[in-house]
C-alpha cells in the first residue's frame, strides 16, 4: 500500500544511523537486511553505537554493554547512570512539548521550559512529603498534563511510577497497587460528564483505604474528597506546583543506575492476580528512543498523538517521545463521535497518529471519511496496535484517510514496554503485515515441536535486549518470572503471541497463544474475571474465551461459558447481574458479548481446565490438544451452542422512522427504543430501566447507539444527558424533553430567529459591544468581523424578542483547499444571548448548523488556547457530509477580539491573502 521514495530513505534517521555504524565498524550496511543482521549478531556493538549516536545525557562508562549472554539474566550497561526525567526534558526551553486536549475543546500547552519548572517544583514537594529513591508512587489518572507532571516528578527523584485509568473498578485497582506498598497516591477527583459507574472520587477514596502504607494523597484536579480520620492527608497538585522554595534556578536531579526501577506495569492476570512487572529506566528509555527515532523516524518538529489512557503501556511509550524532541498531544475525554480523534489530528497538525484497529473499524462502519472533511495535510504516518490489523483496513486508510502514507502495524506488549515488530521508514508497507522486527531483537517464529515446518509459531526472542523487565515485584528468586517467560521454551523469551514471517521480510500476527484475551485491542486476564464471578451465586465454573467475529470492532469478541448449579438457569436476570458485576468490579472491557450455559468445560487429564481447547471450539477450529482432554465430548456442544452461532441482533429489521420528526406515543416509543438498544448492543432482552452501561456498553457502542437514536427520532441525545440516565426510560425522558423544548422555542410569542442582513450589521456590532462591555471592544472594532474584505460569505443569525435584539451567532467563511478540494470552510466567530434568554442560545446554534448543512462543507468553532480549569462554551460543530453535529456547551462564552489582525483558525481564499487575526478571550456571566 506504500513505498517510500528515494528522498525519504536518504533523509531518514535510520539511514543516518546506518552510515554512523558503517563509519565506526567498517561493515557494509547498505540495506535493511544487513542492518538487521548486524543489530542481532553483534548486539553489543549495536546498542553501544546507538547510545553514542542518540547522545543521551549520562555519566559513567558504556562498557561493558551487557553482562551475560542469557536473555533471562543479562544486564545492560551496569556502569552507566542517567535520569529519565532529565533525558526527556533536556533541550531548548522555548520548544513546545506538550498539548493536552480536553473534551470541551480547551487546551493546556507547555513549552519544555515550563514543563521542566512544573516537574521540578512537584519533585521538591514530593521530597518534602517524604518520598525517597525507590519508593512507589501510584496514580488513578486521566490522560492529561497533570499525569505527565506527576510521572516525571516521581522519576526525577528516583521513585517508581505506576498508573491506571479511572474507569477501572476498585478491586482491580487494589489487585495492582496493594502489593507495591505505595507512599503516595495521585488521583483525579473531579467528575466528568462522560464518567460512568461509581464516581471517580469514591474510587480514589476506597483505593486509599486499601493502601495502609500511604503517606499522602495528591489531588490532580479541583474535585473534592471526603477524607476522614485514618486516611492519608490530602494535598492539591495546584498548591504543590505553587510552592517555590526560592532555591537554584533550573532542576538538578541525581542520575541513577541504568537499571534503576522506573515503571511498574501490570500483567493481564491470566493465571492469578496481576503481576507487577518492573521496568528499568535505562532499558525503557533506550528501547523507546530506538523505536521512535529509527523505526518511526520521529524528530524535532513532529507532533505525536496516540489514542491511549494511563492504564496502557502506550501512554508510557508516547511520554518517552519527549526525549526525541517531539511534541506529544494528549486527549482526556470520551469518544463522542467517529471524528473525535481525527479532529484532534487536524486541529493540532499532528504528524504521527497512533490508534487501534477497533477505532478504524468503527469509523469505517459509520461511513466516515476523515480525509474528505478534515485537513490532514500535516499527517505523514499512522501507527496501529492493540489487536490484529486486517488487510482491508489498510485499504480503508489509503482511500478514506490519505493515500501515499504509511500505516505501520506495531506489536509488542506491557511485558517489554515496547515492540517486537513494527514499522520502518525505509521499507514498503504490505497489507496485513508489520514491516520488520525491532532492531537489536532476535525475534523468531518458533514452530510447534510436532510440526517443525509450520509457518505460524510462537513469538520468541533469542537474545538479550535492554527493555526486558528486571523482574516481578515480590519475586526475589525469579521463580514466577522464569515461569512466565522462559519455562515454555528454555533460552527464549516466549511472549504468548502467534506470529508468521512473510516472504517480504515482514511479520503477520495471528492472535494470542495463551489464555489472554484481546478484545477490541484491550488485553484481559481471565483470572480477574473469574475472581469477580466467584462472588456471583449459582456459578459452578466459568471460562472466558475469545471468538473471532469480523463484524465486531477489532475483529473479536469475548464469550463467557458457564456451568451453573443444578436447577439454576441462565435467564435474563442472571445474565444482567453477571454483566453488571463485571463492569462494576472490573471494567466495561470485562463484560462479555455473549454468555452461554454449558454442561461442562474441557479439562485435561491432569485436572487443568483448557481454555485453548474451548477457544478452538468456539472458533470452529480443530482442537489442537484434543487427545490431552478427559472430556473431549463436551467440545461439540460448545462448538454448536446456539448463542455462539446466532447472528447479531443487528440483522433484524430496523424500526420505522417517525413521520416528520414527530415521536410516537410513549408506549410505542419505549418499544422502538428497546428494539434499537437490543439491535445496536446485540443484547436481548433489555428492560426499560436496565442500566445500559452495566450491560457492557463501551464508548464505541454508546456513540453508535446515540447516532441511531438521532437518526430515528430527529433529535440528538447529548452524551451528558445519556450518562445521567443510561436506560431506555432515561432516553425517553431526554427525547420527550427535547421535543417539548423545540416546540416551545418555535411557539413562544414574539421570540424568533432571523438571518443576518446587510442592514443588521450596525445594530449587531452595538449589541456585541454592549454584551462584551468589560473587554473594552467598541462597535467599530467589532465591524472587522463583517468588513474583513477577504470573504463575501459572512453569515449570522439574530434572536429577537419582538423587535428587541437579544442574541446573535456569527460566522465567517471562505473557500479553502482541503485535501486538494476547494470547499467552503466556516468558522464560528461569536455566540451570545442575554442572560434571561440563555436557554435560547441553542436555537441560534441550530439555525447556524442547519445553514451549514445546506451551504457549507466544513463548520468549525474557532480554535481556543486556554488553560484549565476554565472551559470553552462550544466545541466543534458538525460534519455536513453526515448531517450529524457534536456540540458541547458550558457556562462560559467564547468571544473574538477583532483588535488583532489574523483569525487563529480561519484562512482566506489564497495563502497570500490572510484574514485578520483575532485573539480568543472569555466573558463570564453574559
Amino acid at each position: 500500500m506504500f513505498r517510500p521514495d528515494a528522498h525519504g530513505i536518504a533523509h531518514s534517521q535510520l539511514t543516518a544511523f546506518g552510515q554512523w555504524c558503517e563509519a565506526r565498524t567498517g561493515q557494509q550496511l547498505s540495506d535493511h537486511a544487513a542492518m538487521d543482521r548486524f543489530s542481532v549478531e553483534d548486539f553489543h556493538s549495536f546498542w553501544r553505537l546507538f547510545l553514542e549516536w542518540s547522545d543521551v545525557p549520562r555519566d559513567g562508562a558504556a562498557e561493558p554493554v551487557c553482562v551475560g549472554d542469557a536473555c533471562e539474566t543479562a544486564r545492560f550497561f551496569p556502569d552507566l547512570r542517567l535520569n529519565y526525567a532529565e533525558c526527556l526534558l533536556a533541550g531548548s526551553p522555548g520548544q513546545p512539548v506538550l498539548t493536552a486536549c480536553h473534551a470541551d475543546g480547551s487546551r493546556d500547552r507547555f513549552t519544555r521550559g515550563a514543563l521542566r519548572v512544573a516537574v521540578d517544583r512537584l519533585a521538591k514537594s514530593l521530597q518534602r512529603l517524604g518520598v525517597r529513591r525507590g519508593d512507589h508512587v501510584v496514580a488513578i489518572a486521566r490522560n492529561n498534563a497533570e499525569a505527565v507532571i506527576a510521572c516525571l516528578a516521581t522519576a526525577a527523584i528516583g521513585g517508581t511510577f505506576a498508573s491506571c485509568a479511572p474507569e477501572m473498578g476498585v478491586p482491580a485497582i487494589l489487585a495492582r497497587f496493594a502489593p507495591l506498598e505505595a507512599v503516595v497516591l495521585f488521583g483525579c477527583l473531579r467528575a466528568e460528564r462522560w464518567d460512568a459507574g461509581i464516581p471517580v472520587a469514591e474510587r480514589v477514596l476506597e483505593t486509599a483505604a486499601g493502601l495502609p502504607s500511604l503517606a499522602a494523597i495528591i489531588a490532580l484536579d479541583d474535585g473534592s474528597l471526603d477524607v476522614g480520620e485514618g486516611t492519608a492527608p490530602l494535598h492539591r497538585l495546584a498548591d504543590l506546583l505553587g510552592d517555590d522554595d526560592g532555591g537554584e534556578i533550573g532542576p538538578s536531579w541525581p542520575r541513577h543506575p541504568f537499571n534503576h526501577l522506573l515503571f511498574t506495569m501490570f500483567s493481564s492476570g491470566t493465571t492469578g492476580p496481576p503481576k507487577c512487572i518492573q521496568h528499568g529506566a535505562g532499558g525503557t528509555l533506550l528501547e523507546h528512543l530506538k523505536e521512535h527515532r529509527l523505526h518511526c523516524d520521529l524528530s524535532h518538529g513532529d507532533r505525536l498523538f496516540f489514542q491511549t489512557s494511563c492504564g496502557w503501556m502506550m501512554w508510557n511509550w508516547q511520554l518517552s517521545a519527549l526525549a526525541s524532541g517531539v511534541e506529544i498531544v494528549l486527549y482526556d475525554g470520551p469518544l463522542a463521535a467517529a471524528d473525535t480523534f481525527w479532529r484532534i489530528v487536524a486541529e493540532e497538525r499532528v504528524t504521527v497518529f497512533g490508534t487501534n484497529p477497533a477505532y478504524l473499524h468503527f469509523c469505517e462502519e459509520k461511513g466516515f471519511s476523515p480525509g474528505r472533511v478534515l485537513d490532514l495535510s500535516a499527517l505523514r504516518t499512522m501507527l496501529s496496535t492493540g489487536s490484529i490489523l486486517y488487510p482491508r483496513q489498510y485499504d480503508w486508510v489509503s482511500s478514506k484517510v490519505k493515500s501515499s502514507m504509511p500505516l505501520q502495524s506495531i506489536s509488542g506488549g506491557t511485558d517489554i514496554i515496547g515492540c517486537f515488530v513494527l514499522g520502518n521508514p525505509n521499507l514498503p508497507v504490505h497489507r496485513g503485515e508489520a514491516q520488520c522486527r525491532s532492531l537489536g531483537l532476535d525475534v523468531r517464529s518458533l514452530p510447534p515441536p510436532d510440526d517443525p515446518q509450520a509457518e505460524i509459531g510462537e513469538l520468541v526472542c533469542a537474545n538479550p535486549f535492554p527493555s526486558r523487565p528486571l523482574g516481578f515485584h515480590g519475586d526475589a528468586d525469579g521463580t514466577r518470572f522464569h515461569a512466565a517467560y522462559f519455562a515454555q521454551n528454555p533460552g527464549y523469551w516466549t511472549h504468548g503471541d502467534l506470529i508468521e514471517a512473510t516472504p517480504h521480510g515482514g511479520w503477520r500476527l495471528h492472535g494470542r497463544s495463551d489464555g489472554v484475551l484481546n478484545v477490541r485491542g484491550i488485553r484481559i486476564g481471565t483470572a480477574e474475571i473469574y475472581r469477580i464471578l466467584d462472588d456471583v451465586g449459582g456459578i459452578v465454573e466459568a471460562m472466558a474465551v475469545e471468538q473471532q467475529a469480523e463484524d465486531e470492532p477489532g475483529g473479536t469478541r469475548m464469550v463467557l461459558l458457564l456451568v451453573l448449579r443444578e436447577g439454576v438457569v441462565l435467564d435474563s436476570a442472571l445474565a444482567k447481574h453477571i454483566r453488571s458485576e463485571l463492569a462494576r468490579c472490573g471494567s466495561p472491557a470485562f463484560v462479555p458479548a455473549r454468555i452461554a450455559q454449558v454442561d461442562a468445560l474441557p479439562v485435561t487429564f491432569n485436572g487443568k481446565r483448557s481454555e485453548i481447547a474451548a477457544r478452538d471450539a468456539v472458533n470452529g477450529r480443530p482442537v489442537r490438544n484434543r487427545d490431552a482432554l478427559q472430556n473431549a465430548e463436551c467440545l461439540e456442544a460448545i462448538a454448536n451452542h446456539p448463542v455462539l452461532r446466532a447472528p447479531p441482533t443487528a440483522s433484524v429489521s430496523r424500526e420505522p422512522t417517525p413521520v416528520c420528526g414527530v415521536l410516537p406515543d410513549v408506549e410505542q416509543l419505549r418499544k422502538d427504543l428497546q428494539a434499537i438498544c437490543q439491535r445496536v448492543l446485540d443484547l436481548a432482552p433489555i428492560g426499560w430501566s436496565d442500566n445500559l452501561l452495566d450491560l457492557g456498553a463501551d464508548s464505541l457502542a454508546i456513540v453508535s447507539l446515540l447516532l441511531e437514536i438521532e437518526s430515528y427520532a430527529g433529535h440528538p441525545v447529548p452524551l451528558s444527558a445519556f450518562l445521567r440516565a443510561p436506560s431506555i426510560e432515561g432516553l425517553i425522558a431526554v427525547l420527550s424533553g427535547a421535543e417539548a423544548m423545540t416546540a416551545q422555542q418555535l411557539g413562544r410569542s414574539g421570540l424568533h430567529v432571523r438571518a443576518l442582513g446587510p442592514e443588521d450589521v450596525e445594530p449587531v456590532c452595538r449589541f456585541l459591544e454592549e454584551s462584551f462591555r468589560g473587554a473594552g471592544i467598541d462597535a467599530t472594532r467589532w465591524r472587522r468581523l463583517f468588513d474583513h474584505g477577504w470573504s463575501d460569505h459572512t453569515r449570522g443569525f439574530m434572536l429577537f424578542d419582538g423587535n428587541a435584539l437579544v442574541g446573535f451567532i456569527g460566522a465567517v467563511a471562505a473557500r479553502r483547499q482541503v485535501n486538494e478540494e476547494a470547499v467552503l470552510v466556516c468558522n464560528l466567530s461569536s455566540w451570545v444571548v442575554r442572560a434571561q434568554y440563555r436557554g435560547w442560545g441553542m436555537a441560534l446554534l441550530a439555525s447556524m448548523l442547519d445553514d451549514a448543512n445546506r451551504h457549507i462543507h466544513v463548520l468549525h468553532s474557532t480554535a481556543v488556547v486556554l488553560g484549565r480549569p476554565h472551559r470553552t462554551a462550544f466545541q466543534t460543530a458538525g460534519l455536513a457530509a453526515h448531517r450529524h453535529t457534536a456540540i458541547a456547551t458550558g457556562r462560559d462564552l467564547v468571544r473574538l477580539d477583532p483588535a488583532d489582525d489574523q483569525l487563529r483558525s480561519g484562512r482566506g481564499p489564497r495563502e497570500t491573502d490572510q484574514p485578520p487575526k483575532a485573539n480568543l478571550r472569555r466573558s463570564r456571566g453574559v
